[in-house]
């Protein structure tokens, strides 16, 4: 079980307290990506309803894809600050064990950053990630995307 002095436990307290204002933050920043995405694609699909222009529905769905790429990498990121954060809690409430000792020197004392090899992780991630709650509007914007990009366009 990794030793905790006094000292090194204040600085991890404050450590861990930095890590709850970045989880805060990517939860905030996700939360605007949500807001933003659904803004542009409701204008474009009105504008593609207002112009009886179909391909404006092909790209709605394409920028309502890249939105929902950058939320769902912004939820990727809280949930490595999260695990990071449940570590560190784990361990300062004197629940550690052995892995946690090499956890600790693996993170040099900065818990606050995410691992190295994330970008690999990230697309092994992608399906846990995108089927989350926090997700259904995407999903539901898809589908009725799908179905404005399939159901013909009523006549002026």
């Amino acid at each position: 079980m990794p030793n905790i002095s006094n000292e090194n436990r204040d600085y991890w307290i404050k450590q861990s307290d930095m890590l709850q204002s970045t989880i805060s933050r990517m939860a905030n920043n996700s939360l605007e990506i949500k807001k933003v995405g659904l803004t542009v694609w409701a204008a474009i699909v009105g504008f593609g309803f207002t112009n009886r222009n179909r391909s404006l529905f092909a790209l709605a769905f394409v920028a309502f894809v890249l939105f929902g790429i950058l939320d769902v990498y912004y939820l990727f990121l809280e949930r490595k600050f999260r695990k990071n954060f449940n570590r560190l809690a784990q361990i300062l409430s004197g629940y550690g064990n052995s892995e946690d000792e090499h956890w600790l020197e693996k993170m040099k004392g900065n818990f606050v950053k995410p691992e190295t090899d994330q970008s690999t992780r990230f697309l092994k991630q992608l399906p846990d990630t995108i089927t989350s709650w926090s997700n259904l509007p995407y999903l539901i914007t898809f589908l009725i995307t799908i179905l404005l990009l399939i159901v013909p366009l009523p006549p002026k």
